[in-house]
């Protein structure tokens, strides 16, 4: 496991799913989630806020804040980048960022997983964005692809596990859960990246602002 994130953390990640957490020296206070397709704007502020009640609601402070950049929902994406900005002014906190697929990833090695991981995330339009790590750490073998279901089976690899929203489609028996902002325990704060939307779409690699 890595070493851990010191101090408050908030995690917001609304590119797939609606996921809260709020973690400190790697530890899980708290967490929320729940399926959502569309009305993020309206549901984000509100869930955010019952999260941090118990903590002091409105007074409630913390120093950092990391968000979903994707890939992930256009949309989604973006009304969590707004809303972890937001918060940032009022509270004086950093802001980074982390990619879908490394969420799904460490959850996988929070969970014990210690194979190669083939992270396939349902996209629109039937496609399926995909990053693969290398072993037990959270080290990226490529940047996050979008590519169709026929031409994904071609890349997964013998001894790989797919996990993520779309490891069923593929016939994996591995986790085929949306990212969760709890996984974040499992990310290094070296592993982190800006707070900026990271689009992928077919026949695109990502630009430079991953960090593997």
């Amino acid at each position: 496991m890595p070493d851990c994130l010191k101090g408050q953390t908030l995690v917001i990640a609304t590119g797939h799913a609606l996921s809260l957490a709020l973690l400190a020296d790697g530890e899980l206070l708290a967490e929320s989630g729940m399926k959502i397709d569309r009305g993020h704007a309206e549901a984000v502020v509100p869930a955010i806020a019952q999260l941090l009640l118990p903590f002091g609601g409105a007074a409630f402070r913390c120093g950092r804040i990391v968000v979903e950049v994707g890939p992930g929902s256009f949309t989604g994406l973006r009304i969590g980048l707004a809303a972890a900005n937001a918060l940032a002014l009022v509270w004086g906190a950093t802001v980074q960022g982390v990619r879908s697929t490394q969420l799904v990833a460490a959850d996988a090695r929070l969970h014990g997983s210690v194979e190669s991981l083939f992270v396939a995330l349902a996209a629109p339009r039937g496609q399926i964005w995909f990053e693969r790590f290398a072993r037990e750490g959270l080290v990226s073998l490529g940047s996050p692809q979008a590519v169709s279901k026929s031409e994904i089976i071609g890349l997964v690899q013998s001894g790989d596990v797919i996990v993520g929203s779309a490891a069923r489609a593929l016939g994996s028996n591995g986790s085929a859960d949306a990212p969760r902002a709890a996984s974040l325990l499992g990310v290094a704060e070296q592993q982190l990246m800006l707070a900026e939307p990271l689009y992928v779409r077919a026949g695109e690699m990502d630009d430079n602002r991953q960090a593997s």
